[in-house]
């Protein structure tokens, strides 16, 4: 044990800069940039403020807060603070360095990472390393989803089911499955849950001992990485007390959890099978969301559920709660387009939905039956057409290249993204990711592959009517069709801005897009050239920049 000075005290760190995966270089194309910056709401108000210098533009947004607001860092600080530690919360590594150096100076018990939004080991890592060059002697512990996929990953192999090259492939992202490779990182807390099993790591080392051998924590001992007994820790509703966060960015949706796990098994997916589908109590969810502090009347709210309500029945419960607490939301959430009838979109406007976002991923109906997500072309249609008359914004993403993919369904995708309703109040804006092959997921099982003679892992892949390659092709030539009403998502925006009426941000968005395809040499409608087109886009933010 290292002479701790401060022994009660354990710094977290929640996560990293926000990265895409997954097509981002063909995502990239597409946006409109300036000067190689996304022009995302945020880049274009601080440009147009700052006279549409870059320079001066970024400066101002260095100096302002973060605008990265987790779930998973509060709620960890929260529930280590109540066991009687002393839980100081670094939100965003990157940007937090300074205040680590300090913190770390001050030799705190322990660094605990959570891998909820850190896909990578390597990355995770890079974190651990650079502590270790300022705090040597602090243990740092790294737990939550992507340790618990790692053991996953782990019993996959051990059952035979990852071999060869994309067994390797696998491990070098992963901790445990090769089990003498060091790292930076001292322990591993392996549950699905985990918030005991730290608790008592940190207690353990609180009186000096080691927390080798423990349940639910691996640590590298004599060549390897040694791993307790991997036992159940019962699931807790992740319900943090926000008004004891500190001050929020302005304008931040906060995230808040309704429940945990999905009830879906689409088939591409590698997640459903990693925690139990459980939904919180209507109670607990309401007492958190009053104890976010409100902003001129006004709470926003993000639901990190992958689904928020699993049925009619639930979403009724929810909402007819939300209505009565006399609290005004505008609240934001992934939910299943098939439940949204009208009496359901009818209660999601009544209760405050600004946006849903929608994991459609693919327009043409044998697609959706091959990635087993149910639906049809015709219903997502009519669930938008419902929420778009209720003024709820869409985003809605679609994923390029599954197995079966060809022409013909990436055309059913384009079709089904045209036909959208554009004319009314609501914006609908769309991600398309290329398909991954995941381990976890039912599509990399043997009898998936076979059937579709699935080959690779991960971003490189091959099947019968496809390759990786030819998926980030169509990805950019569907851009090109997709109508310009139509944005293409940008990371960190949301659908409104401060000052910025919703008529005035749909002008934004076609502007931006329109902008975008000019650069490229597609044609575009309307009247205006890149001049006009910049000049709507800022007197869309006039009223900010003179108020």
């Amino acid at each position: 044990m290292h002479d701790s000075v401060n022994s009660n005290t354990v710094i977290v760190i929640a996560g990293d800069t926000p990265r895409e995966f997954l097509g981002e270089r063909e995502r990239e194309r597409v946006r409109l940039t300036i000067d190689g910056h996304p022009a995302s709401l945020r880049f274009l108000d601080a440009w147009f403020r700052a006279g549409r210098r870059s320079g001066a533009a970024l400066e101002a947004l260095r100096r302002e807060p973060s605008r990265f607001v987790s779930l998973n860092g509060p709620y960890l600080a929260q529930s280590l603070t109540r066991c009687g530690f002393d839980a100081r919360l670094a939100p965003v590594f990157d940007e937090e360095r300074e205040l680590l150096k300090r913190l770390l100076r001050e030799k705190p018990l322990a660094v605990a990472i959570s891998t909820t939004f850190m896909p990578f080991a390597s990355q995770i890592d890079g974190m651990a390393a650079w502590i270790k060059c300022h705090a040597p002697d602090v243990p740092v512990i790294a737990g939550g989803m992507q340790v618990w996929k790692s053991y996953r990953h782990l019993l996959l192999q051990e059952q035979g089911g990852l071999t060869g090259r994309i067994r390797d492939a696998v491990a070098e992202h992963n901790y445990l499955m090769d089990g003498e490779r060091p790292s930076p990182v001292d322990y591993l807390v392996v549950s699905s849950a985990g918030v005991r099993s730290l608790v008592g790591l940190l207690r353990r080392l609180r009186v000096g001992g080691d927390g080798a051998g423990l349940d639910n924590v691996a640590a590298f001992r004599g060549g390897r990485w040694r791993l307790g007994p991997v036992v159940d820790e019962p699931a807790a509703d992740a319900a943090v007390d926000w008004g004891a966060v500190g001050e929020l960015p302005a304008g931040v949706f906060v995230p808040v959890q309704a429940g945990q796990g999905c009830h879906c098994r689409c088939r591409f997916c590698d997640f459903a099978c990693l925690q139990q589908a459980r939904a919180r109590s209507i109670e607990s969810l309401i007492a958190e969301i009053r104890s976010i502090p409100p902003r001129g009347g006004l709470r926003r709210v993000y639901f990190t559920d992958d689904n928020l309500f699993a049925t009619r029945a639930r979403a009724r419960v929810m909402f007819d709660a939300i209505r009565r607490s006399g609290m005004r939301l505008r609240w934001r959430g992934l939910v299943r387009i098939d439940l949204v009838d009208d009496e359901i979109a009818d209660l999601m406007a009544e209760s405050g939905c600004l946006e849903v976002l929608l994991g459609i991923e693919s327009g043409d109906a044998g697609m959706l039956r091959a990635m087993r997500k149910g639906g049809t072309p015709e219903g997502i249609l009519r669930g938008v057409e419902r929420l778009a008359a209720r003024g709820i914004n869409t985003k809605s993403t679609f994923i390029v290249g599954y197995p079966g993919e060809t022409d013909r369904s990436i055309a059913h995708t384009v079709d089904l993204l045209n036909a959208f309703p554009v004319g009314g109040r609501a914006v609908h804006r769309y991600t398309l990711f290329t398909f991954a092959v995941l381990p976890l997921s039912d599509v990399a099982g043997r009898e998936e592959r076979a059937r579709w003679g699935l080959e690779g892992y991960g971003f490189r892949w091959r099947h019968r009517t496809m390759t990786s390659e030819e998926s980030a092709a169509h990805m950019l030539a569907m851009h090109d069709r997709i109508r310009e009403e139509l944005s293409p998502s940008y990371v960190g925006d949301v659908p409104e801005w401060r000052g910025v009426d919703r008529a005035a941000l749909r002008r934004v968005f076609l502007a931006r897009n329109r902008l975008a395809r000019l650069r490229r040499g597609l044609p575009v409608g309307g009247r205006l050239d890149e001049a006009g087109l910049w000049n709507q886009i800022e007197r869309a933010f006039c009223t900010v920049l003179h108020s």
